[in-house]
């Protein structure tokens, strides 16, 4: 489903070369478009409500990022680092909402991608229940009575 949403946008993005290291979006920031992932990896940093920020997710080839800003017209949630050099495809905002307002299939995809996201927050939502629960050393175990 991926490579048919990358496949239908191709020609209508901007191929852009990135080093490493180099900041395509920042949290707060009102979105300019969609990134397309050809080649190298983003890393998606996110920050806590203290400042403290930490890269827990990383895009790759094929990916797209800043999908669900750009259609619920909504700032980026994270920014966006280049974790190597990259070669991306961009799509302006506008370019994007047109292409999937002409097209019924493409935005038939877009939402079952923004779906799988969501069901992947899900999953994340878990671990961190899960991982909260476990025991961290000697003195959290639980005794049990025989």
């Amino acid at each position: 489903m991926i490579t048919t949403i990358v496949d239908s946008l191709a020609e209508h993005a901007t191929l852009e070369r990135y080093s490493a290291g180099r900041t395509l979006f920042r949290e707060g920031d009102y979105p300019r478009g969609v990134y397309i992932v050809y080649n190298g990896r983003v890393d998606l940093i996110f920050s806590g409500k203290k400042g403290s920020t930490k890269a827990l997710q990383t895009a790759e080839d094929g990916q797209i990022l800043g999908l669900s800003c750009v259609v619920s017209h909504r700032c980026h949630d994270c920014s966006a680092t280049t974790g190597t050099d990259c070669e991306l495809g961009f799509i302006s905002r506008e370019t994007f909402l047109r292409q999937i307002e002409h097209n019924p299939g493409l935005w038939f995809s877009v939402l079952q991608l923004l779906s799988q996201d969501v069901t992947s927050c899900y999953d994340c939502m878990r671990n961190i229940i899960d991982a909260k629960q476990e025991p961290k050393g000697p003195s959290d175990r639980r005794h049990s009575v025989a």
